[in-house]
């Protein structure tokens, strides 16, 4: 799921009092040289720039630039709000590491306490920019230390605000319910409650808490509808018709946001444009109109020219794969088949260094907890130890006990911090459904296996499958069912398998075989009797009645080569064409070649 940001960096709001400075400001001069060096004109520019940075940057600058030359006449609270000031024009420049090193510098300076808060908190902010999310956490956990003391409501808002729309890009979305409960509990601005009600549904849309027609959608289009935010308000309509989607209801999902696609492109905020394009293509592609699927698929590509949401463009080239792999564009299916595994790969890459940077910051809280545990027990020893000194048995035995008491927390701590760690390694290299492997860690193995075989001169052939009508299985007996289907396809053909045999989930109910050592006879035969497993499967235990078959593509090195990319391509082929041929059955991809041995084509050979 994508993240939509509509909020500018510090979420500062303008007051009527700004806009009447930044009017005075430019038509009031006449006492400027009388009071430039004056302690309190430094201070009432300072205070007008921060009013004015959003709504007038070009002002906000100006002041900046005009104060530069006094610097070395400011107090200490006034350069320290002069540099914050600095830092916050570095992130409008996209100056992220510039603003790092002025906001760090602030926060650890003796400034004013609210400074060295804003301070702390627009860190977070260039964090996200960044995609440096252990920063981004330290930062959190700093600004809920320096909470407490904050008696200013409109920052201590901000801070909690920025929080959640950190925490949402993180896709911690528990978090971001939790910290939107806190603060809603404040009066909010119209505008602030707008984005509360974005982040709100686009979390409960990832935790699958909210249906198409919940009432919180309406209520969240109504207060963004009255706050004038047209980019939030899109952006929900678009969640609706997500959901629309994913309850396979595509005509809904195009009436969602068909009636507002050029009020969408007149918002010029990309990431929104995109998403509504996706969502449009998908929509067609349901309801077989293909050509609207392309035409749509191919402006969100436009959108999001440079890729930055990875996960927007894989969805992009995943239905234009689909698209020319169904009218047979073979060479355009591929090449855009490779651009979707190139994008897919970089996404699972950057969702897996979110989870451990939210471990590791986990982890690093209860490093904390427990040595302020230790601290305690180490005082309770002293206090104890100087009040019996006079007693010696009663000395070793406190000693003892506390002595025990530390071993015990630390085994507790290194056993949670095993499992910890054992948990992220599983997350990263196998599906967590199935149990085997997941495909990035199949795309490693595989790589290495292949450099082996192939300096060693040894066969390899590679087998992939996929269910046939499994949607059919999900949409009559639920999605608890396909769950028992998959795993139980995955325990047939396990069976049957060699140890060294890779196995691994590529996505959805489609699976993949690596048999090193395997000429192609034994691959067939090896698939041959894996369909015949899954397709005697007795499915009663699963609490329903029904059957199971698989579509199956077998190739191998002398025909594919030792590339992975062209063997799953080429046994991928074979498999489709298994389905084209009647499903149920294994096919063998045989290149053609013409008189002279020179390569024609591609063909295949459904084995009996």
């Amino acid at each position: 799921m994508c993240v939509f940001i509509s909020i500018p960096v510090g979420l500062i709001t303008t007051s009527p009092q700004a806009i009447a400075e930044s009017f005075q400001y430019e038509n009031d001069q006449t006492d400027v040289l009388k009071l430039k060096f004056s302690p309190e004109y430094i201070s009432e520019k300072l205070l007008i720039a921060d009013r004015n940075r959003r709504e007038n940057p070009v002002l906000y600058k100006k002041i900046l630039a005009e104060l530069a030359p006094l610097e070395k006449s400011f107090t200490r609270d006034q350069h320290s709000y002069y540099q914050f000031l600095q830092g916050y024009l570095a992130i409008y420049h996209g100056d992220y590491e510039q603003a790092d090193k002025l906001l760090s510098e602030v926060l650890n300076s003796s400034a004013d306490k609210l400074i060295k808060f804003r301070a702390n908190y627009t860190l977070i902010n260039v964090a996200a920019a960044k995609k440096d999310w252990s920063d981004g956490l330290r930062h959190i956990a700093v600004n809920k230390e320096m909470l407490p003391s904050i008696a200013d409501k409109e920052h201590y808002q901000l801070s909690i605000l920025t929080a959640v729309i950190f925490y949402n890009q993180l896709q911690q979305f528990d978090l971001v319910i939790k910290n939107i409960a806190q603060v809603k509990r404040d009066n909010l601005p119209q505008e602030h409650n707008c984005f509360l009600e974005q982040f709100s549904l686009e979390a409960k849309l990832n935790l699958q808490l909210i249906k198409p027609d919940d009432k919180s959608i309406d209520n969240g289009l109504d207060i963004c509808q009255q706050a004038g935010n047209k980019i939030s308000t899109n952006i929900i309509r678009v969640y609706r018709a997500k959901l629309y989607l994913k309850a396979q209801q595509p005509e809904k999902a195009l009436a969602e946001i068909l009636p507002y696609y050029d009020e969408i492109n007149t918002t010029l905020f990309p990431m929104l444009i995109a998403g509504m394009n996706n969502t449009l293509a998908k929509s067609n592609y349901l309801i077989g109109n293909i050509k609207s699927a392309e035409k749509y698929a191919l402006a969100a590509l436009r959108a999001n020219k440079n890729n930055t949401i990875i996960k927007q463009s894989a969805d992009s080239y995943k239905l234009l794969y689909q698209i020319n792999k169904s009218q047979k564009n073979i060479a355009l299916a591929l090449s855009y088949h490779e651009k979707y595994n190139a994008l897919e790969v970089a996404h699972l890459e950057d969702e897996k260094s979110k989870h451990v940077a939210f471990q590791l910051a986990e982890l690093k809280t209860f490093e904390h907890e427990n040595q302020i545990i230790l601290l305690n027990e180490q005082n309770t020893f002293l206090a104890a130890e100087q009040a019996l000194s006079n007693i010696k048995v009663a000395n070793i035995q406190l000693i003892i006990t506390v002595m025990t008491l530390i071993i015990i927390m630390l085994i507790i701590w290194g056993a949670r911090l095993w499992r910890s760690h054992k948990r992220v390694k599983a997350l990263s290299e196998y599906d967590e459904l199935t149990g085997i492997y997941n495909r990035r860690h199949f795309t490693q193995i595989a790589v290495s296996t292949l450099k082996y075989c192939q300096s060693a001169e040894q066969d390899l052939s590679l087998i992939m499958f996929d269910l046939d009508n499994f949607k059919k299985i999900n949409d009559n007996f639920g999605h608890i069912c396909g769950d028992w289907a998959l795993k139980e396809t995955i325990r047939v053909c396990e069976n049957i398998g060699r140890k060294n045999d890779i196995f691994s989930r590529l996505g959805g109910e489609e699976f993949c075989i690596l048999l090193p050592s395997c000429n192609i006879e034994a691959a067939v035969l090896r698939a041959e009797a894996c369909r015949a497993a899954i397709e005697n499967t007795i499915t009663e235990e699963s609490g329903n009645d029904f059957s199971i078959t698989a579509s199956f593509g077998v190739t191998d090195v002398t025909r594919s080569g030792y590339n992975l990319e062209k063997l799953l391509t080429d046994a991928d082929f074979a498999a489709y064409e298994s389905k084209h041929a009647g499903r149920n059955r294994v096919t063998v991809f045989e290149p053609q070649e013409d008189e002279t041995g020179k390569s024609l084509g591609n063909s295949w050979s459904v084995a009996p």
